[in-house]
């Protein structure tokens, strides 16, 4: 699932890990005009979860929140 935040891309990549859902999410921007390349960082066991959605909003939120403190 992705969702926009800004000039950002968040990519949540659910992984099935027995009964529960791994939460991980790529998070990217694309080169902005002075720049021959953009961004990316991996972000990985941000917790498990029962349900692929719940993992998804997990991931998308925790994010969001990382732009908003470092962006």
């Amino acid at each position: 699932m992705k969702a926009e935040h800004r000039e950002w891309t968040i990519d949540s990549r659910p992984k099935r890990s027995g009964n529960h859902w791994h939460s991980w999410c790529e998070v990217e921007r694309p080169p902005w005009e002075d720049e021959d390349e953009g961004q990316i960082f991996r972000f990985s066991d941000l917790d498990y979860f029962d349900t692929e959605r719940a993992e998804h909003e997990r991931a998308i939120n925790w994010a969001k929140a990382w732009l908003d403190e470092n962006f």
